[in-house]
């Protein structure tokens, strides 16, 4: 719940709740909540950086751009802290969505089949296997493809005699561009503050290759068991929903009929298949006796 001591606090907190949108690109017509958001967006226009940075040459078109970049690269600063593990982030929406991680929560629900995802950037790259949208193109033979990812894999097996490679100094990673090899280091190769707990044994680490090549080492290994029969896996959060077969516990009760299901995405499901009126579920037609199936009625 919201609460301020000063008046203009709380209206300035209503207008997130309004849809209205009174301020207006002159350039664009894109439409804005406040005149703040309205003088943001005409920077992007005029390229005008009126934040800047104190320590080094860099400017930004928002202050709150300069304050992840003062946090990234000098203070270091990690104000947004976990309450259930030693996670601590720049940014509270990496924080939200680490949270995620804990409670198995995945909001960001595809409209088109039943796959869920914890945030927004992997439900919309994966919306692209029913729109067939292929964003990222070679610059070098214009293949397109779904991910900036497979696109890069593309560039180095196929046109490798065109790009420079740079060697990353601490792994055996070849990396294509130079900016993604500063990337690479920043990511993995550098020196953290707050440990790195694996998840099935007490070893910490500093740095993240070094992490995610331990957690390699279990990789095969079902560290949890069932106390009710012979069931082991790799993740708690699969015995979780594993236990609840021998308990019978539903937890997750859908608000229009009641009825209980022992995993939300089965609730989402039958959510969207019998009370949602305006559902309509993909049907795939068989190109040779015209028989069409769906994963939600065989008609």
């Amino acid at each position: 719940m919201f609460t301020s001591s000063r008046i203009s606090s709380l209206n300035r907190h209503m207008k997130t709740h309004s849809t209205e949108k009174p301020h207006i690109c002159h350039l664009c017509l894109k439409a804005f909540r406040t005149v703040t958001l309205l003088r943001n967006h005409l920077n992007t226009h005029t390229g005008t950086r009126p934040y800047k940075c104190g320590d080094c040459d860099m400017a930004f078109v928002t202050s709150g751009e300069l304050v992840r970049h003062r946090r990234y690269k000098h203070t270091h600063e990690k104000p947004f802290k976990c309450s259930m593990c030693k996670y601590a982030s720049v940014e509270a929406s990496k924080l939200k969505r680490h949270i995620r991680s804990h409670t198995g929560e995945r909001p960001f629900q595809c409209c088109l089949c039943s796959y869920a995802s914890k945030d927004t950037y992997k439900l919309k790259r994966h919306m692209r296997t029913h729109s067939g949208e292929k964003p990222y193109e070679c610059h070098v033979c214009h293949a397109r493809f779904t991910q900036s990812g497979t696109m890069k894999i593309h560039i180095l097996q196929k046109h490798s005699e065109n790009v420079p490679k740079y060697q990353c100094p601490h792994c055996a990673a070849v990396i294509a561009r130079k900016s993604d090899l500063r990337v690479h280091l920043r990511n993995l190769h550098t020196y953290r503050d707050t440990g790195l707990n694996c998840r099935y044994c007490s070893a910490v680490f500093h740095e993240r290759y070094d992490f995610i090549q331990h957690q390699k080492t279990h990789k095969n290994e079902k560290k949890f068991k069932c106390e009710y029969c012979s069931y082991a896996c790799k993740q708690e959060r699969h015995m979780t929903v594993h236990i609840r077969t021998h308990t019978g516990e539903k937890p997750f009760v859908c608000h229009s009929c009641n009825k209980c299901f022992r995993q939300k995405q089965l609730l989402n499901v039958h959510v969207k298949k019998h009370h949602n009126t305006n559902f309509i579920p993909t049907v795939y037609e068989c190109p040779k006796c015209g028989r069409a199936f769906s994963r939600w009625v065989l008609y």
